[in-house]
């Protein structure tokens, strides 16, 4: 058993006014090694709580001319932490029911045997160790997302992150620009993990991944009726989120009837399933991202103004890696650092050389090509020590549409020993995949299309395979 919920180390509370039953509950807990302290009235109960850590509360429902369930209501409301066992001798539903919406854990009728109270004690207990965890765990995922987790000293960074610092408590919607994997949704996580909801969800969509037939219903909901007549709800992301933040990625491929829907949640904080005649509210901050220019989107007309103007109260605009050149090094570090700690082996490095090809890369991935380069390096170097022939760039033969980089430069090297290890890389974890595009290029960092394209270019096929690729 965990130390934490040895019995030793838990405080018992029993208020009580009747010395026999009071007497008995003590006599079975401190049996069971529990510390176990005793209340005759409400207020001696609650001035107990105050001037102790009780990690559990058993109350009777009278407590003389008071009531346990107000004794339960004010100690939740200062401390819920605390579990709470109520003890009635009716037994009724409506009592449990009543204990329960007070912030009870459960009751007890009375008459009950001891092992049925230190049943109900310890998954009491069980409940308080695992909201405790819950606890260290948001803690944990809010310091790693922290702010001084992302990476960057350089100057436009460093105000970008001093402003989303700043925004993170208010409920302000924010619009983050910027290049694909360029950081978005790492920015994203952080503002949520600061601000006033950080307890509660934070859920990201792709609005690019989902068809247009059933982004509604993704976000919104549906309702429809079962043979039987009965009503069946399916939760939308939107209500999923309810209490936290909507990460509403790529916005920019929204269809227009749906930005029409989003448009007037933002206005009135109101869903409508999808099959339902009502709305409800529901509480969300919402934060959208795109890699595009929404401004020209509203030009050409595949993007609403209003909606536009909603989303961009607060504009974070994330730049290309190529414009944060000063960060690199240290973004490299990083990157290795985690990559060690990942594999929990020898610790991984990487030779000046290394270093001086990745400076020289035009980048069209950003930030996330660089960790995906990186972890290439580090499965195909000897020694955990990367040197510059383990550093094989796999990108886009054609330059990406966000990324603004010219034609004329090359963002692959073609002939040489550079060329045939590409193709030596591509072949292994293909074959290692059993030629599973979708799994090879996740591992290889690409895109599907452009694994076709370098399929076709190196005029790869299956081993026992007479059939040519179909690319």
């Amino acid at each position: 058993m965990n130390n934490i919920l040895a019995p030793g180390n838990i405080k018992i509370l029993v208020i009580d006014d009747e010395p026999q039953s009071r007497d008995c509950i003590e006599s079975v807990l401190a049996r069971e090694g529990y510390q176990v302290m005793l209340a005759t009235t409400a207020h001696e109960g609650i001035g107990l709580v105050e001037k102790l850590s009780i990690d559990l509360v058993i109350t009777d429902l009278r407590i003389g001319d008071e009531s346990g369930l107000d004794v339960i209501r004010a100690m939740q409301a200062s401390y819920p932490e605390t579990e709470a066992i109520l003890i009635t001798g009716h037994g009724t539903a409506e009592s449990a029911v009543e204990a329960i919406r007070a912030g009870a854990f459960d009751s007890l009728t009375k008459p009950f045997s001891n092992q049925h109270l230190v049943v109900k004690v310890q998954r009491a207990l069980e409940r308080k160790m695992m909201k405790r965890e819950l606890t260290t765990l948001r803690q944990h995922v809010a310091m790693s997302y922290g702010f001084d987790n992302i990476v960057g000293l350089s100057k436009t960074m460093t105000q970008l992150k001093e402003t989303a610092r700043r925004v993170s408590p208010t409920d302000i919607t924010i619009l983050i620009t910027g290049p694909s994997g360029s950081g978005k949704e790492l920015f994203a996580r952080a503002i949520h993990y600061h601000s006033n909801r950080r307890t509660a969800a934070f859920v990201a969509v792709d609005c690019s991944s989902i068809p247009e037939a059933m982004i509604e219903a993704e976000l919104f909901g549906s309702e429809k009726s079962s043979p039987a007549s009965a009503t069946l709800h399916r939760k939308g992301l939107l209500e999923e989120a309810d209490g936290g933040t909507l990460f509403l990625d790529e916005v920019s491929t929204m269809p227009v009837s749906i930005q029409a829907k989003v448009l007037h949640f933002l206005q009135d904080s109101e869903i409508r399933p999808v099959g339902s005649t009502t709305a409800k509210k529901v509480n969300v901050r919402v934060i959208a991202a795109a890699n595009r220019d929404l401004k020209l989107l509203v030009a050409e007309g595949t993007f609403r103004e209003d909606l536009y103007f909603r989303l961009n109260v607060i504009p974070l605009t994330l730049p290309k890696l190529t414009e944060r050149a000063e960060d690199m090094e240290m973004l490299i570090d990083y990157f290795l650092r985690r990559i060690t700690h990942e594999a929990q082996g020898a610790t991984v490095t990487i030779t000046r050389r290394a270093v001086d090809k990745l400076l020289g890369h035009r980048w069209p991935g950003n930030v996330r090509e660089l960790e995906n380069t990186l972890r290439r390096g580090a499965a195909l170097c000897a020694n955990h020590q990367i040197d510059h022939h383990d550093i094989i760039f796999i990108a886009s033969d054609r330059p990406a549409a966000d990324a603004d980089v010219p034609t004329r430069i090359t963002l692959t090297f073609r002939g040489g020993k550079l060329d045939a290890e590409q193709r030596t890389l591509i072949m292994t974890t293909l074959s290692e995949n059993d030629w599973n595009f979708t799994r090879t290029a996740k591992e290889l960092g690409i895109g599907r299309t452009t694994l076709w394209r370098k399929i076709k270019k190196y005029n790869l096929a299956k081993i026992g395979s007479l059939e040519e690729v179909d690319v």
